[in-house]
């Protein structure tokens, strides 16, 4: 990580603050890591099942309607997208979806594959957002992934998405639930809906904190002894 150019204190404070969509900018996809340009900025990825509104939620926070496809068949996305955000200070990557039962099994093994190799590899990586559907329970697949990507000594936030399907009164209480199961504390996990633009500040302030994080970390190894 000493390699990765880390944003400026200044740059931190005002993403913390700011309160629009991040400007983002497709840069190269891959099937796996020797596909990809090396990493020069820390890296987000952004993980979940098929049909939990990752692509959606991507274009939410660029600010556009098709940065990240959509689509009503779950697994469309099939490779690794890596995204410029706020002119190259940081990338956001979206990643395959997991859980999709319709996909053939060659195909799964080597999602699986070059996700192992992306997490456990790719030098820039260190923070996922897990993305989880609100209305649905954890399932062991999620806490599995959770406590690997922590193991891996990844930072890790979960984004329960499509929280307008969901009363308000009930969120909460789901969110202890998710991120008990999730190996997480609660503040670690944020409630989000791409549809009624709710949640944006919350995660650009969440990924100024990471940032911020990964500096200070990056200082204490740098005065170390």
């Amino acid at each position: 990580m000493r390699e990765i150019k880390l944003p400026t204190q200044n740059f931190i404070q005002s993403l913390s603050e700011k309160k629009t969509p991040l400007h983002v900018e497709f840069v190269s996809s891959g099937m796996i890591n020797s596909d990809l340009p090396p990493s020069t900025v820390p890296e987000f990825a952004f993980v979940g099942r098929s049909n939990v509104g990752k692509s959606s939620l991507l274009n939410y926070l660029a600010g556009q309607k098709q940065l990240a496809r959509v689509s009503n068949t779950p697994g469309r996305t099939q490779t690794i997208n890596l995204f410029s955000a706020e002119k190259g200070e940081f990338l956001l990557v979206d990643l395959p979806g997991y859980g999709y039962a319709e996909s053939s099994l060659s195909t799964r093994a080597h999602w699986q594959n070059a996700m192992q190799e992306y997490f456990e590899k790719r030098e820039g990586l260190f923070a996922v957002l897990m993305l989880v559907d609100i209305r649905r329970d954890i399932q062991p697949e999620d806490e599995a992934l959770s406590r690997w990507f922590q193991q891996l000594g990844l930072k890790v936030i979960a984004l329960q998405t499509k929280c307008d399907k969901l009363h308000k009164s009930k969120w909460n209480a789901v969110r202890i639930q998710h991120a008990k199961k999730l190996a997480l504390s609660p503040s670690q996990v944020l409630t989000v809906s791409s549809d009624k633009k709710i949640g944006l500040q919350d995660i650009l302030r969440s990924l100024a904190g990471l940032l911020d994080s990964l500096d200070k970390e990056t200082e204490d190894l740098e005065n170390a002894p």
